[in-house]
């Protein structure tokens, strides 16, 4: 077990959420080109892209959860989420919009002014505009097909303030508890609908929004809780053990990948040897930007070349992506969160110290992203 307090760079989690991106461009791939997810490699029910979704809203709801109870103000908190999702979401989009969709078959079209308005509408709720007539015989013919998760990021976001401000959250650890069960024995089944229309825009679909929001609060269970949590070896060898084995129960392979694969991730992240990949993904983050940049590069990819194979499609969309979150990254994401913390900074200068929590300590230096 790691000893001493855990400082904001000494940790896996950029190692992680790299490795999460990247297992999203290798699940879709297959599915691009054929329009068929069971082509797409799976671990029991779930495939490799619902994995890497479920491992991103665990370390969120655990950085998330963190960043509220450490920010001077439900203002300051709502700052540093807009100014991190935000930014490089409507670059992206923009660019998806307007520089790709009318070379890939929407044409002119979607300069018309309704489409325009609705673009930009649809911005501020981080979704993405309908665009006819893209990718025209492709089978799933979307300019940016990942970014539907992040919406409901943001709406967890919402929810961590929303519990917060109901009062310390020692006090409602085991309401959240009950609630994340519950959520996650809702959606195992998948039999919640889907979701269309205008309520689907601004609330999503009803199976998406009961399944991540649960995950989510898995992961800020385990920052609540992190005082009550043992993480060793010999536990983390068992919960990867009842994970392997969960793949064949099907009904209990999702509520696995919550508990035993979360254990893991904040076991990796928190408790074990620093990768030099972690120290580089810490403070260059480019997970998000790969997240974003992905999809459009090997559908694009895949559209101009219809006989290339998945695993060189995912090969060249890493690369290629990796470059366009570099630059996202240093132009658009890091000045973005310097605003953020700029103006935190100064407002925390000219309050006193607040003061800490000892059983906090170990990780109360984990830079949220």
């Amino acid at each position: 077990m790691a000893t001493g307090p855990i400082h904001a760079k000494d940790n896996n989690f950029g190692a992680l959420r790299l490795f999460f991106a990247c297992l999203v461009i290798f699940s879709h791939s297959p599915s691009i080109l054929t329009g068929n997810r069971e082509f797409e490699p799976h671990f029991g029910p779930a495939t490799f892209g619902e994995i890497a979704v479920d491992g991103f809203f665990l370390i969120s709801g655990f950085l998330i959860t963190k960043s509220f109870v450490r920010s001077v103000s439900v203002v300051d908190y709502f700052k540093k989420r807009v100014l991190r999702i935000y930014p490089g979401f409507v670059v992206n989009i923009l660019l998806c919009t307007f520089v790709l969709a009318p070379l890939v078959g929407a044409g002119l079209s979607v300069f018309q002014f309704p489409n325009v308005v609705q673009t930009l509408l649809r911005l501020l709720l981080l979704s993405l505009a309908k665009l006819p007539g893209v990718f025209p015989g492709m089978p799933m013919p979307s300019v940016n097909g990942s970014a539907w998760t992040i919406p409901y990021e943001f709406r967890c976001y919402i929810l961590v303030a929303a519990l917060g401000l109901t009062g310390a959250y020692a006090r409602l650890r085991v309401g959240i508890l009950s609630a994340a069960l519950a959520c996650l024995i809702v959606s195992a089944p998948n039999f919640l609908p889907d979701g269309s229309g205008a309520l689907y825009v601004v609330f999503g679909g009803p199976f998406q929004t009961v399944h991540l929001t649960g995950i989510f609060m898995v992961g800020m269970l385990f920052y609540l809780y992190q005082d009550r949590v043992v993480y060793n070896g010999r536990i983390a060898l068992a919960a990867a053990a009842l994970l392997i084995a969960s793949a064949f129960v099907p009904a209990v392979t999702e509520f696995a990948l919550a508990t035993c694969g979360g254990y893991l991730i904040f076991w990796f992240a928190l408790h074990s040897r620093v990768l030099r990949i972690s120290i580089f993904a810490n403070e260059t983050d480019l997970s998000y930007g790969i997240y974003l940049y992905a999809w459009p590069i090997q559908i694009t990819i895949a559209y101009l070349s219809r006989s290339i194979t998945a695993l060189t499609l995912s090969f060249l969309a890493l690369v290629i992506s990796a470059v366009f979150a570099y630059f996202s990254w240093t132009l658009i994401e890091k000045p973005a969160l310097g605003l953020a913390h700029r103006g935190r900074a100064a407002r925390v200068s000219a309050a006193p110290p607040p003061a800490r929590d000892p059983r906090a300590r170990r990780l109360s230096e984990v830079a949220p992203p």
